[in-house]
């Protein structure tokens, strides 16, 4: 049974796989001075404090290595395991920040941190901590050819992100090492475009094990709100004059070029301000493109159009934040003085992009629309956006998760403490937690909020459990848990919270910290920063409010029954049938590809059906007797893609079904008939053949300009998506065929408005009928049809029409329909997830399968009313099942 692909973003990695690499939670919250907190996992503590060390002379960094040299930390080699990355000084503290490398190669998300004291010409080492992994013991030389990496990184983002790939590019980024057991040594790959589904950007990191060809897992970058100097003014998008610095070029115009910070150093240290002339977002993913003008003006006054596209907001608002910055000792969003750019009045295909990023180098804003003005009139949007640069430049928190969640939640606070200290906003307001606030046109400002700091959401109670595939495992849903304990404690102790917090993520935190790390980070910050024992406590509380404490994960209720506890493949899609499932797996830290494992749905140990070879295995599919997948195997000769069968009972080694250079996907299968989904470049298309037996591979879609997706087998019947693409009317349907007779039978095309291609997808063959969905006005809502298995008697089983449902996957066996839709992301609960819902397979009232509050969208339908289905609700990712549904929740 087939469902279509995901079509949200990629998120980024595995949760379960990250929670593996954070370790342990932490000791102790408040540690007493000269303590050290250990780190499952590795011999490196995790937070050393108190120390009291004679000082030594040198510069920072030697004295640094020379510290880490002793048996405390377990470092071998330190002049060539630990790579700086910078020193960060607050007086007379000094931190040195170091990467680790193993082999030469980084080690993603290592940092080790060592503080100091300066005394004079001296150095005192008063503490160190972070992640170092002492165990790494992998290999640095790749199997896995660079060049396929680039083409499995493409195609996964592209499953996910619901195109077929042809408008994303993929770059490499070289080699890195997951620190993960003894290490896994991956390629970096960089893929950008188009989210084909949401029309959004879309850019990440995407790391592909160098021995197998695996992905492990993504990171978005996208963080989604005469010549010389003069002083201009300008006259924002609510018409407040605004002093500006500009630059007076020498033909007399000016331009949207600040050279009067500190940071200029008569070459660089800018804050620029582009025009980007409506042209499409997409084209700014990246470097900036050849010709993008700076904002310029024939008059020292910049209004008119520079105000209508927010380009007066956004150049004044990158100043306030840079000047809040330097005042907490930054030169900066990179602490070099290095140029801040941004720009503004780009477009969605010619839409208005309301919205706003930082894309790891620059800010990018659209221009607003009828309802909106540009995000860069709003200040606290500016200060949050730009301040993923300062979190990218100093801790790294990985984009994924809860570390990704922090990183939100930083820039979240930060956001609103640069707004609160630039316009002199009482704390006790209650609209002073709002974010972003005032960037519509009509709209109060609590309806208009993209978030509120002061919404009193906590980890056990509040924390939404999405698995991955969506909003990168929560980043933004999760935010406003971390945010809101810093924004309590600054209610509380006052705007000296804000060098509290930058401290703690500029010298304590590193790119994998979980809350609870986040949590150690600030108090000890705040200790070093010689807080007294009431103030600590404070932190203490409000941290404690928000549930954010060693341990509080397990405090999650869940309804299910686990056939498999940690999940470690983010691609891993459930099917089942009969009383089997099958599923693919990784190992818990990732050191071994994606295998296929099978198991009965009412429990017991899940047991090993693809070959024990170390490949990489996905797209498993079965019938309840025989499973069949695919593989990316390295044959000795060079990297094949494979296509596989077995019996569940492993009676039979594995059959192979097809062995080729080119992509597959959509695998089904019924006793020795196996349908696949074959890639051809010379028409740009998938075909889709079937296999049977011994007998030669068939293409039931030879036709020039035919091609065809998603096989569902049952009882000698196929059905399958067919596109017509090139030839006559350009449509897409369901068919049909009898395996035996070769009769096919193409149901109705969906009856769509003039010039649009209606959708159809996930046909699923039962016993006795064929179910369907539909899309007739490519609107994103699908009804579901119904119709015998030789695809007489169609009838809609929830109408295509306005009422009908975002649908995002589906499933059927003879008595039940089992759906999900897509969440409404809006508003940050977990009652807005992806639910498993179902309904009689004749229509019906539909029911909840779980009361589960997280992510429930990967699912397999079995037989009657049970359901498989991969499930985060406790911050952890397992295969679940229930037999009946829970109905009210």
């Amino acid at each position: 049974m087939l469902r279509p692909p995901a079509l949200l973003a990629v998120a980024a990695t595995l949760t379960t796989a990250l929670s593996l690499v954070t370790g342990g939670p932490a000791q102790a919250a408040d540690p007493p001075p000269a303590q050290v907190e250990t780190r499952t996992g590795t011999a490196a503590p995790a937070l050393v404090s108190g120390l009291a060390e004679a000082p030594r002379s040198g510069d920072p960094v030697t004295v640094a290595r020379g510290h880490l040299r002793g048996g405390r930390y377990g470092i071998k080699n330190v002049d060539t395991d630990l790579a700086p990355l910078g020193v960060v000084r607050d007086g007379a503290d000094e931190t040195v920040r170091f990467e680790q490398r193993h082999q030469g190669v980084r080690v993603f998300g290592a940092h080790y941190l060592v503080r100091m004291s300066k005394e004079g010409d001296a150095h005192k080492v008063t503490g160190a901590g972070g992640r170092f992994l002492t165990g790494l013991s992998v290999s640095t030389t790749p199997r896995f050819p660079q060049q396929l990496a680039l083409n499995v990184a493409r195609s996964r983002v592209a499953a996910e992100s619901g195109g077929d790939g042809a408008g994303l590019t993929a770059e490499p980024g070289g080699l890195t090492v997951v620190p993960v057991g003894k290490g896994l040594l991956a390629w970096q790959v960089t893929v950008r475009g188009t989210d084909a589904r949401k029309r959004l950007p879309l850019l990440a990191d995407v790391y592909v094990d160098a021995r197998t060809g695996a992905p492990l897992f993504a990171s978005n970058r996208i963080r989604t709100v005469a010549e010389g100097p003069v002083v201009t003014s300008g006259t924002t998008v609510r018409g407040r004059s605004v002093p500006l610095n500009a630059h007076q070029r020498a033909d007399g115009k000016y331009e949207l070029r600040d050279r009067a910070r500190a940071m200029w150093n008569g070459t660089t240290g800018e804050i620029l301000t582009y025009d980007g002339q409506g042209r499409d977002v997409f084209e700014f993913l990246g470097d900036l493109p050849a010709g993008t003008p700076v904002v310029d003006s024939d008059t020292p006054a910049f209004t008119g159009k520079a105000s209508e596209i927010g380009a007066v907001d956004a150049h004044w608002g990158a100043g306030q934040v840079y000047e809040y910055y330097r005042r907490l000792g930054r030169n900066g969003l990179d602490d070099e003085g290095g140029s801040m750019s941004s720009v503004v009045n780009v477009t969605d295909s010619g839409r208005p992009f309301v919205n706003a990023f930082w894309d790891g180098t620059k800010m990018v804003y659209g221009g607003g629309g009828d309802d909106a003005y540009s995000l860069a009139s709003a200040l606290d949007v500016v200060g949050h956006e730009m301040t993923h640069g300062v979190v990218e430049h100093t801790a790294g928190l990985v984009y994924f998760g809860q570390s990704g969640a922090m990183n939100e939640g930083l820039a979240d606070y930060f956001g609103n403490a640069v707004q609160a200290e630039v316009e002199g906003i009482d704390l006790a307001d209650p609209d002073a937690g709002l974010l972003g606030e005032a960037y519509c046109r009509t709209l109060p400002p609590r309806e208009c909020a993209l978030r509120d700091l002061n919404d009193g959401r906590t980890g056990p109670a509040d924390y939404v459990g999405a698995t991955g595939r969506i909003d990168s495992a929560g980043v933004h849903l999760n935010s406003t848990i971390f945010s809101g304990a810093l924004w309590d404690i600054r209610e509380k102790l006052g705007p000296r919270t804000d060098k509290i917090a930058y401290k703690a993520l500029s010298e304590y935190m590193t790119p994998l910290d979980d809350f609870t790390d986040g949590r150690r980070a600030v108090l000890a910050a705040a200790a070093r920063m010689r807080l007294g024992a009431g103030d600590l406590l404070t932190i203490a509380r409000a941290f404690d409010a928000h549930g954010i404490k060693a341990g509080w994960e397990r405090r999650i209720p869940t309804d299910h029954d686990v056939l498999l506890r940690g999940i470690t493949d983010i691609y891993a899609q459930p099917d089942a049938a009969g009383d089997r499932y099958v599923i693919t797996n990784s190992s818990a830290d990732l050191s071994a590809p994606p295998a296929v494992y099978t198991g009965r749905v009412r429990g017991g140990k899940a047991e090993l059906l693809s070959a024990p070879d170390g490949q990489y295995n996905f797209e498993p599919a079965t019938d309840g007797r025989t499973g069949a997948w695919v593989t990316y195997a390295d044959t000795g000769s060079g990297w094949k893609i494979q296509v596989w069968s077995r019996p569940l009972d492993r009676s039979r080694p594995p059959t192979l079904v097809h062995e080729g250079d080119e992509d597959v996907l959509n695998v089904a299968v019924e006793g020795d008939t196996v349908a696949y989904s074959l890639w051809d470049p010379a028409t740009g298309g998938y075909d889709l053949w079937v296999r049977r037996g011994a007998a030669a591979p068939v293409n039931l879609t030879p036709q020039e300009g035919v091609f065809g997706r998603a096989p569902s087998i049952r009882n000698g019947r196929i059905a399958y998506v067919k596109l017509y693409l090139r030839e006559g009317p350009r449509r897409m349907l369901i068919a049909t065929r009898d395996l035996a007779s070769g009769q096919e039978t193409d149901l109705p095309a969906p009856q769509s408005p003039p010039d649009v291609i209606g959708l159809t997808a996930a046909p699923v063959l039962t016993g006795s009928h064929l179910v369907w969905v539909q899309d007739a006005q490519q609107d994103g809502r699908a009804g579901i049809m119904r119709a015998r298995a030789d695809g007489g008697a169609p009838a809609a089983v929830v109408p295509d029409d306005a009422s009908a449902l975002e649908l995002m996957d589906m499933d059927a066996t003879d008595t039940t329909i089992t759906y999900s839709v897509y969440p409404d992301l809006s508003v940050p609960a977990n009652e807005n997830m992806p639910k498993i819902t179902q309904m009689p397979a004749t229509g019906g009232t539909p029911v909840r399968v779980t009361c589960n509050r997280g992510e429930q969208a990967q699912f397999a339908a079995v037989e009657g009313t049970r359901v498989v289905w991969v499930d985060g609700t406790a911050a952890h990712v397992d295969l679940a099942t229930r037999a009946r549904p829970r109905g009210g929740c």
